[in-house]
């Protein structure tokens, strides 16, 4: 049971700590320009759509 709410806490902070990870990229391209920005906003969406089909495709092959 401790290791099944361990395993849930980490995957709680690792999305935290990816987001914002995510946030401060978007930052530091703002200093660069509004353009950059945009820019980084972009893929930045494409990364969160990305990595949220990624458990839905693992589990694709796994599954007859």
């Amino acid at each position: 049971m401790i290791k099944q709410l361990l395993a849930l806490l980490w995957g709680f902070f690792d999305a935290i700590f990816f987001l914002i990870s995510l946030i401060f990229a978007n930052l530091f391209a703002y200093s660069f320009g509004i353009r950059w920005f945009w820019l980084s906003l972009a893929i930045t969406a494409f990364v969160i759509a990305l990595a949220s089909e990624m458990p839905a495709l693992s589990n694709k092959g796994g599954k007859s």
